[in-house]
């Protein structure tokens, strides 16, 4: 089972117009003021996945807010790990407990399940020596469609939300909660140069950011929902390819 993510109609305007665009595409866009739509909202959520996406209800009770506005109520429950920023496949060396199976409730299949460069693409923090010796038998090291080849399980910005039991409890299981998360363009954009760094992922106060809602009953039946990871963020080049 997979969670469903709420976004804003706004946010949900900018999934249609680039869902299913490859790098180019999107590019293309951006060259034109008529159709640029990268510095509209919902432009750096992640959209062409397994990652279940619906528009929230006009009448939605937003019941909690998380926002860099609020930086001390802010980092008691949100985090941006970065350890688990970019690629990470499941024999990471330091996933938190039962990390694949949470990421995959609240985001689904990753955009690069099927490719092997992902290999070569690994959160520095997080890597080790994946066994592809299953892909050279079968004399392609493009296509990862084996079980014998370990799971891709996230690899875009993974967002942390611990301490959520508590606070979710006494709440109407029909409520949501709405999620801020800021857009550091030195990670997510055309030159990113800090993605694959150990540095942290900057969180300030005014910055742009792509906000999401999770519901209060997905929250409960959630495997762990002191320990909530959602793959969320994609950052240009996710889809572009691998270099190694």
């Amino acid at each position: 089972m997979t969670a469903t993510i709420y976004v804003t109609k706004e946010a949900m305007a900018t999934l249609d117009a680039i869902r299913g665009l490859d790098y180019y595409s999107r590019c293309e866009l951006s060259d034109d003021p008529e159709t640029d739509v990268s510095n509209a909202e919902g432009y750096y959520l992640k959209s062409d996945t397994k990652l279940k996406v619906a528009i929230l209800p006009d009448d939605a009770d937003v019941a909690l807010h998380f926002t860099p506005l609020d930086l001390v109520s802010y980092a008691k429950h949100v985090s941006i790990p970065t350890e688990l920023r970019g690629c990470i496949f499941e024999q990471a060396p330091h996933l938190p407990k039962d990390y694949a199976e949470i990421v995959r409730y609240w985001s689904g299949e990753t955009v690069n399940s099927n490719t092997s460069g992902a290999v070569y693409y690994q959160n520095p923090l997080n890597e080790y020596m994946v066994d592809l010796s299953a892909l050279q038998a079968e004399g392609t090291n493009e296509t990862v469609g084996l079980t014998t080849v370990d799971a891709l399980l996230s690899e875009g910005v993974a967002v942390r939300l611990s301490g959520l039991a508590n606070l979710v409890t006494d709440l109407n299981s029909e409520s949501y909660l709405e999620i801020l998360v800021p857009v550091q363009m030195s990670m997510l954009g055309l030159e990113n140069d800090s993605w694959r760094s150990g540095e942290k992922y900057p969180v300030h106060e005014n910055q742009r950011c792509e906000r999401f809602f999770l519901k209060i009953a997905d929250i409960l039946r959630s495997p762990d929902p002191d320990a909530i990871y959602v793959d969320i963020l994609r950052y240009e080049m996710l889809d572009y390819g691998y270099f190694y």
